[in-house]
């Protein structure tokens, strides 16, 4: 039976990133964010072959982001056109799964140029709120040695603030239901780590 390239595209990322990456963005996460995307893509006029790709692929630059001091979003691209082109993807093809996660990370304020490049940036957020987002948030905490505080201020700086910046209806409504999930819990772990005294 002749393998997918989705299939192809998914072995050569489990293999750069599962083990190497720890906390928010590991293998897991890639895997979530392309059933989101492909949830969000569905009864659109968004083109499959690229979001499945660029959601598959938006992470491999993480691995070398620390040791490089540049972006994942960049190097996430530029490490994916080799796999790609192997795998059959056209020129035009890389170039949009290319810029789709060139555009995908929410610090750059980078607006993705196609509804392909806004589902996958609309997964990605949507992975980092709700009961995963809450999971993530302090599974990273815990991996850069931050404490409950740490978590509390990731919260207040990033993941309550998702939720405004989707760009598909379909993930405005997901969002919703995630955000409320977050805020609620964010609101009484900020009350019950207020319980502290000296001894």
């Amino acid at each position: 039976m002749k393998t997918s390239p989705e299939r192809k595209l998914d072995a050569y990322v489990k293999q750069m990133i599962e083990g190497s990456l720890q906390g928010a963005h590991s293998y897991d996460h890639t895997k979530r964010v392309f059933a989101i995307a492909t949830a969000l893509a569905s009864g659109t006029a968004a083109n499959l072959r690229i979001v499945h790709a660029a959601a598959l692929l938006h992470d491999i630059g993480r691995v070398r982001e620390q040791e490089t001091g540049i972006s994942h979003s960049i190097l996430s691209g530029e490490m994916s056109r080799e796999i790609l082109q192997k795998t059959g993807y056209t020129e035009s093809e890389i170039g949009e799964i290319v810029q789709a996660i060139r555009t995908h990370r929410f610090s750059e304020n980078l607006t993705p140029s196609s509804l392909e490049g806004k589902i996958l940036s609309d997964a990605d957020k949507l992975d980092a709120i709700g009961a995963i987002g809450i999971f993530r948030g302090i599974a990273q905490s815990l991996a850069d040695n931050k404490d409950v505080k740490g978590f509390l201020e990731h919260a207040d700086e990033k993941l309550l603030r998702l939720h405004d910046m989707m760009y598909t209806d379909k993930a405005k409504a997901m969002a919703r239901h995630r955000h409320a999930f977050l805020a609620d819990f964010v609101r009484r772990l900020r009350e019950e780590a207020s319980y502290t005294a000296d001894p």
